[in-house]
C-alpha cells in the first residue's frame, strides 16, 4: 500500500532552472553557456547545496571565476527565476494531499527554497521537506535517500518517488522505493503510472 508520495522540486514541481537560466543569459546578455554551466555545476555549487558554504561565499567565488563584464548576481537572479512552477504538478499535489504523506526531497539551496516559497507559497501543501542543505548530502548519494526513507516514516515499498533524473532516481530504486520518472508536460502519463502503482487520484 502506498502511504507517501515524494516529489523532487527542480524538474518536477518546478522547471529545471539551470537550463532555463543558461539559455536566457546567452540570449539576452551574451554570456557563454559553458562558462555559466561550469559555475552552476561546479563542486562549489554542490557544497552550497549541501549547506557547507554560505551564499556569500559561493557567489563571491563565482564572481572570481567568470570573465570581466559578467555579473554573478545576475546569474543567481536568472537561475532562481528559471524555476517556474509546474501548474500540473501543483494541482496533482493538491489532489493527493490528505490521502498520502506529501514529501519534498531535493538537492537544493536554502535561499532558493525561500525565494520559491515567497513567489509560489508551495510549502503549505507539504507534510515533510527533506533538503540537502539540512543533511549535508545531496543526490545521488544513497545515504541521502536513506534519510528520506527514515524521515517519511514508511517502508521503501510504501513510497512513490517522482523524479525527472534517472541517475538521481537509481539509489532509491536500489533501496526498494518505487520511482516514476516525470517529463514536464506529461502529467497525464504520470497520473497513469501512479494509478498502476495503486495511487488513488
Amino acid at each position: 500500500m502506498v502511504r507517501a508520495i515524494v516529489f523532487d522540486l527542480g524538474g518536477v514541481l518546478f522547471a529545471e532552472g539551470k537550463s532555463v537560466a543558461v539559455e536566457k543569459l546567452a540570449r539576452e546578455h551574451g554570456y557563454k553557456k559553458d562558462v555559466v554551466l561550469a559555475v552552476l555545476s561546479s563542486s562549489k555549487s554542490m557544497d552550497l547545496r549541501k549547506g557547507l558554504i554560505s551564499d556569500e561565499e559561493f557567489w563571491g567565488w563565482a564572481q572570481r571565476q567568470i570573465p570581466e563584464g559578467y555579473d554573478a548576481l545576475l546569474i543567481k537572479k536568472e537561475w532562481y527565476g528559471g524555476y517556474v512552477l509546474d501548474e500540473d504538478i501543483f494541482g496533482l499535489i493538491k489532489q493527493l494531499g490528505g490521502k498520502y504523506r506529501i514529501i519534498a526531497f531535493s538537492g537544493n539551496i536554502r535561499s532558493r527554497v525561500e525565494f520559491l516559497e515567497k513567489k509560489y507559497r508551495f510549502r503549505r501543501l507539504l507534510d515533510k521537506e527533506i533538503y540537502s542543505f539540512d543533511y549535508h548530502r545531496t543526490k545521488p548519494d544513497k545515504q541521502f535517500v536513506e534519510i528520506m526513507i527514515e524521515e517519511s516514516g514508511c517502508r521503501p515499498r510504501e513510497i512513490v518517488y517522482i523524479e525527472d533524473n534517472d541517475r538521481y532516481a537509481l539509489p532509491a530504486r536500489e533501496l526498494g522505493v518505487r520511482v516514476v520518472i516525470y517529463s514536464r508536460g506529461e502529467v497525464r502519463k504520470l497520473a497513469q503510472e501512479l494509478q498502476k502503482l495503486g495511487v488513488k487520484l
